[in-house]
């Protein structure tokens, strides 16, 4: 990360710490105006850190942007007591992370995002949610997070979770649609979504596979393609949150936290 800001314009990683006592020392030396951390740290975890920010007066001045994989509704609550600018659930590609950082820079101020997003509407909870189980889903079905279909495929779930006419349109309209986000190619999106697929049913969790997708799997190959991956996770998550109504509502807060 600190390779990917020396590119970045504007921007200089002044200071990196591996645990929490480290951390904060680093903040009271450097003052950066911008952090982006962790919750599970050693010696004094990221609540800790923020308690005492916060005990100093010091988390006002701060933009703050949680990067972590715990994310859940529990933490959520208690993190609704600090002023968090931004939050991101882990794996996130670099590219989202720099335009996170530069939406903060240049489209809201302390006192326009204070308290993160989380005090503005219930409805913010439910987006943070959606993505977080999808991610949760994708491990529990055993696809390495490493590998850059990964994070097409959860792109595409979640893009499909949006707008469900794009699963009938998957070539020409959902990968140019990843693709651009990622400056790639669509081609190499369909490809590596097919080979994230291919690797869960190869050494991911079969009897999970097998119970989710049921019928759903493509006997030419013996295993789901990839418009089928999609519209049948897509559609359990409409059916089971209600989405369809509630991303109605929330359509308005997306542009302000998408992951």
């Amino acid at each position: 990360m600190k390779k990917e800001f020396k590119d970045l314009e504007r921007f200089n990683c002044c200071g990196i710490a591996n645990d929490g006592e480290s951390g904060l020392e680093l903040i009271y030396d450097k003052k950066p105006d911008y952090i982006i951390m962790d919750l599970i740290l050693p010696h004094l975890d990221g609540v800790s850190v923020l308690d005492e920010l916060k005990e100093d007066k010091l988390i006002e001045d701060l933009n703050i942007l949680v990067l972590s994989s715990f994310l859940n509704e529990k933490m959520l609550k208690i993190l609704q007591n600090y002023q968090i600018d931004y939050f991101m659930s882990k794996p996130a590609d670099f590219n989202c992370i720099k335009e996170r950082i530069k939406d903060l820079k240049t489209s809201y101020s302390n006192n326009e995002f204070s308290g993160g997003y989380i005090k503005e509407s219930n409805k913010d909870n439910i987006f943070l949610k959606i993505n977080q189980d999808i991610t949760d889903l994708l491990d529990k079905f055993g696809i390495p997070a490493n590998i850059m279909g990964y994070k097409y495929l959860r792109k595409a779930i979640y893009l499909s979770i949006k707008k469900d006419e794009l699963i009938n349109s998957i070539t020409k309209k959902l990968y140019p649609q990843i693709a651009k986000m990622y400056e790639t190619e669509a081609s190499r999106v369909e490809r590596a979504i097919r080979h994230a697929i291919k690797v869960s049913w190869e050494r991911g969790n079969q009897k999970l596979l097998d119970n989710y997708f049921g019928y759903s799997i493509s006997e030419t190959i013996g295993r789901p393609t990839n418009a089928q991956f999609i519209a049948k996770v897509a559609d359990n998550f409409r059916l089971q949150n209600n989405l369809i109504t509630n991303w109605i509502n929330i359509q308005n807060c997306i542009k302000i936290i998408e992951l």
